[in-house]
């Protein structure tokens, strides 16, 4: 008599849909539109085909506060509700896109972005503020000092050895660079998102979860 077959039950990812699922998030400060084409100019000078960069979709572009990824549902909950009260506590922020750069380093670069000038002090008191709420209802804090940017791109693991060399070369371009200064936009920090990211094969696509408006500049 023929043994009778094992059924093995096949694995599946979790669904995002899933109330038991863990959600992506993180906290951030949306662009305006100025902003947002200036990326969309420059990424479209830096972009090469044999590069090998993940570039961020230009209507995605966004100054991440804090991330915080995978996040129980429950929690996410917790933390919609705390935020309001700590956002509003903070004035509106002026700022403004900048140069063009790496991190960490450039001999290793792994995040490709536009940099945020402008009232930097105010944005920090925001950020560690956010970072206080954050450890209140033990979620994950990143220690590092903020840096303000927009992440223009996300280079894949093993690149050849010698696109380091040929970025910098391209970054330092003066026309680039120009580029970069003559169309600084302005930036106005008027309200914090907190953000669910799903990640697909296409790229990260972003769902809103919340709006916090900031106090309105005393005159």
């Amino acid at each position: 008599m023929p043994k009778e077959k094992r059924r093995f039950k096949k694995e599946r990812p979790p669904d995002p849909a899933s109330t038991e699922a863990d959600w992506r998030l993180f906290i951030a400060v949306p662009m305006p539109a100025a902003a947002t084409e200036l990326v969309d100019r420059i990424v479209g000078e830096l972009s090469r085909p044999d590069w090998p960069v993940r570039w961020v979709a230009p209507d995605s572009a966004h100054l991440t506060l804090h991330f915080l990824g995978d996040t129980a549902p429950e929690r996410a909950e917790l933390l919609r509700m705390a935020l309001a009260s700590v956002v509003a506590r903070h004035e509106t922020i002026s700022m403004h896109t900048a140069g063009l750069g790496v991190f960490p380093d450039e001999r290793r670069p792994r995040v490709i972005w536009l940099g945020l000038g402008g009232q930097t002090q105010r944005l920090a008191a925001l950020h560690g503020d956010l970072a206080e709420a954050l450890r209140a209802l033990d979620l994950p804090v990143e220690e590092r000092r903020l840096r303000p940017h927009i992440t223009l791109g996300r280079v894949r693991d093993n690149p050849p050895s010698g696109f380091p060399v040929a970025l910098k070369r391209r970054l330092d371009d003066p026309a680039l660079q120009g580029l970069a200064a003559r169309s600084a936009a302005a930036v106005h920090v008027g309200e914090v998102h907190l953000v669910r990211s799903f990640l697909g094969r296409s790229g990260a696509r972003h769902e809103v979860l919340a709006r916090y408006p900031l106090r309105a500049t005393d005159r």
